[in-house]
């Protein structure tokens, strides 16, 4: 009797595994996208993606913190620390060999987490200090336009800080209010100096929202107001002249000066037709 055979090349494919929130799959798929080369070319992009897909799960923290050490006298918490430290650093270890070249891989195959990135950093330092140093150098120079958008302008300079602050190098906020505020251009002069003369405490974002209520009031004052007023005077058209009041009376009166002599005062800008003789002020 014979059995029949089945033609597994007309089966649909099995069904893949569903991607749960805390799947090893989903994160594989990201960081394949970045695999490390064996020359370090690319550390900073593939130790950024890293930190992004782990901070996913809140494993981020396994890079920068070695696994503690367990006592003879460790409480249950202890313990506990201690396993989930443990397990997620392995994970985390693995992943990293994953996304490895294969040189790096035997390297590196029975390494902890921690001295894994310790060992990278210390491979690839010159690329790693190359980033922090460029952020700042395009930090420094950035300056705002005349004109140009002070939205657009303070959320490119908080991008450059946030950059900063995930290559672990933190910035104090009166520094950046600071860097922020000298970078602005000489129409937030009065902003300026209301801000420092008033002491105001406020975050980065505080401040945005400040500049940028700003901005619509400068706006709204243009257009309502396009052209400012010219004030002409012409020349000669006024005399300077003390005059003597009498006493007991409350008015001054046009009078005869000290030298005796008689003069009139001009009490109004006389109007001339002669532009050459405008001065604008």
């Amino acid at each position: 009797m014979s059995i029949p055979v089945n033609n597994n090349n007309n089966l649909p494919p099995p069904p893949q595994p569903p991607l749960t929130q805390n799947s090893s799959f989903s994160l594989m798929s990201l960081l394949n996208r970045e695999r490390l080369n064996e020359d370090g070319s690319n550390y900073l992009d593939w130790i950024r993606t890293l930190r992004f897909t782990l901070r996913y799960d809140n494993e981020w923290y396994v890079l920068d913190e070695d696994v503690p050490i367990l006592g003879e006298n460790s409480n249950p918490e202890e313990v506990t620390a201690y396993n989930k430290h443990y397990d997620e650093s392995t994970k985390v270890a693995c992943l990293m060999l994953a996304t490895m070249a294969s040189g790096l891989q035997k390297n590196f195959e029975n390494w902890g987490t921690f001295d894994i990135n310790q060992q990278l950093e210390d491979m690839f330092q010159e690329q790693a200090r190359q980033e922090p140093f460029e952020i700042v150098k395009s930090l420094m120079v950035c300056k705002q336009q005349e004109g140009a958008s002070v939205c657009a302008h303070v959320q490119k300079m908080k991008s450059y800080i946030d950059r900063l602050g995930n290559l672990g190098v933190e910035l104090p906020k009166e520094l950046t209010i600071d860097m922020v505020l000298n970078s602005l251009s000489s129409s937030y002069s009065q902003f300026i100096m209301n801000f420092n003369m008033n002491n105001l405490d406020n975050t980065l974002m505080e401040l945005h929202g400040m500049l940028k209520a700003a901005e619509a009031s400068m706006k709204k004052s243009n257009n309502s107001n396009p052209t400012a007023p010219v004030l002409a005077i012409d020349h000669g058209s006024i005399k300077r002249k003390r005059v003597s009041h009498p006493k007991g009376k409350g008015n001054g009166k046009i009078g005869q000066s000290d030298q005796g002599h008689k003069r009139k005062v001009q009490v109004e800008i006389a109007h001339s037709t002669d532009p050459s003789e405008f001065v604008c002020f």
